[in-house]
Order: C-alpha cells, then structure tokens, then sequence
C-alpha cells in the first residue's frame, strides 16, 4: 500500500504550543485521516515557536519546540524538506511573527504601519514561501493548506486579564491617559485589524501564487474565543491569582528549556516571557476546532 506522508511547517500555532502530542493539530489531522489511508502514514514537524516567514532575512539562534526563536525561518523548514516530491499533504501557517505580537499588541506602535507591515508579511513573503514550497513540493496530488489567525484579545476578554498580557510583552498602559480603556480599546483594534486583514493577504498571497493545490483554511475563530473570555475563550491564559503561571500541560518542560535558552542575569525578561509563551495560543479545544476545519477543507 502507499505511503502517505504529512509535513507541518510554521510557526508556533502549527507547532501545537503548550499542547501534548496528541494534542496537537496535526497529529489530529493524521488519525482523522488515517481509517481512509490504510498504509504507512507518517507526520513529519519542521514548525517551532517564534518563526518568522523570513523572506526579507532573519538573524537570532535556531531554536526547537517551545522556545521562541526566529530561525529556523518557515523558508528554512521548507528548505530541509528531503524528497519534496513524495509528500501528500503540507500543513503550514506565518507571518504573525513577522509582523510581531508584542507590535500587534502595542497602539503606540506606528511606523511602520500595521497594515504595511501585514502586507509585507501575510503576502509579500507568505507568496515567497508558496512559490518556493509549490516548486519543491511537486507531486501533483500534494495538497497545501495555509491556516490563518485570530482575534488574540477582543472586547470580550476580560480587561484585567489582557492587561496582564500585555505586561509580558513589556507594554504598559501609560500614565498620561485617563482611562485604561483609551489604551485597552486600540489594542482590542489592533488585534481585530491584524486578523481581518492578515487574512485577506494569506488569501491573496494563495491566489498569486497560482496553484490550485493550495487552499486557505480560516480558524472560525471569533470575539467570544479570543484569550480571557470566560467559558468560550480557546486559547490558553494565565493565571491571574498565581504569579501569571501558565496553564498548559508542558509548562513545566518549558520552562526548564527556557531557562537553558535564557541564562543569567541579562536573559532574565525573556526567559520569563518564554515560560509563559503559551499565552494566547490554542488550548486544547482550539486546537481541535483547527483539525475540523482542516477537515473540512480537505473534504470540500
């Protein structure tokens, strides 16, 4: 019987950040596929936390699994793909690292702005990626499923709970305002801005890249999911009433890596920022509303 072979390559989304193995997105979609493809099925994860796209360069240490790091870029994962030409179906998301969360997150950030710098990422490199990958990935029943986003924060979020998170991005509701929510307002924009039209360029990057084995797969995701909405919220947060710890499961291995990747004094800010890096990433239930809508494109 034929092999059938799964990569995922990106960022941490698709890399499952915070989630246990079965968990995770991508091996959901493999045992969801599996009844239908009886021979050898094999999943192979180029995705980490942290990558950029890296069209226009990238500079930083490599880095694996729940660190944060820039490199290896999606490009270089796609540039480590051994015999292209055998895989059946590539599973990939980016460009939010790109365009940068703590930069989505801050209103004071301006210039440039978000909307240059999501085209920038969503297409400009996003097309850089597809064309390369399409050309590598050659096989002519190779399916390309590019994921989107989500709104991270919106009006639904509990605004204690956002303030923390920005916090951990070292963004500080300044003193001159007079209001917390003439802060919190444009970042509940900002987040909004970024899903809306990080989609519309994912989307128009696929339709420039002129393949039609590539397909969008959009999250569904919608205000009541963002981060800190009780009850609906699926994305991971943090605990509020213990020191900001985080809730998922691989928390604590994380934080041993970090602290490998972040010593001494100077690494201090990101080593606890990469402890909490779940924050803001698909919980469980998130991650398994991923799978479905995978599914369901495959299925269309």
């Amino acid at each position: 019987m034929a092999m059938f072979r799964m990569v995922t390559i990106g960022d941490s989304i698709p890399w499952g950040q915070g989630l246990l193995e079965d968990e995770k997105y991508d091996a959901m979609v493999k045992a969801a596929l599996a009844p239908s493809h009886p021979g050898e099925m094999t999943l192979e994860r180029f995705a980490h936390s942290g990558a950029v796209i890296g069209a226009f360069g990238a500079t930083g240490v490599p880095q694996t699994g729940e660190v944060p790091g820039s490199r290896p870029t999606i490009i270089e994962q796609c540039d480590t793909l051994a015999t292209p030409d055998t895989i059946d179906l590539v599973l990939l998301d980016g460009g939010i690292n790109d365009v940068g969360v703590a930069t989505i997150l801050n209103p004071l950030a301006l210039i440039p702005s978000l909307t240059s710098r999501i085209t920038r990422a969503c297409h400009d490199g996003m097309l850089v990626l597809l064309k390369r990958l399409a050309a590598k990935c050659s096989k002519p029943s190779c399916r390309i499923l590019v994921t989107g986003y989500y709104p991270i924060v919106s009006d639904k979020s509990d605004p204690v709970g956002v303030k923390k998170l920005l916090n951990i991005h070292g963004i500080a509701v300044p003193d001159f305002l007079d209001t917390e929510e003439e802060f919190l307002d444009p970042v509940i924009h900002r987040c909004q801005e970024f899903f809306t039209e990080s989609s519309a360029e994912l989307q128009r990057a696929i339709t420039d890249a002129n393949d039609v084995r590539i397909s969008f797969v959009p999250t569904g995701f919608t205000d009541d999911n963002a981060v800190y909405v009780p009850g609906t919220s699926l994305l991971w947060d943090l605990d509020l009433q213990h020191n900001l710890d985080p809730k998922d499961p691989v928390a604590a291995d994380r934080q041993i890596a970090c602290a490998v990747a972040h010593q001494g004094p100077l690494g201090t800010l990101a080593r606890e920022q990469c402890y909490r890096a779940s924050a803001g990433h698909p919980n469980i239930r998130g991650a398994q509303q991923f799978r479905d809508r995978i599914m369901a494109t495959l299925h269309a």
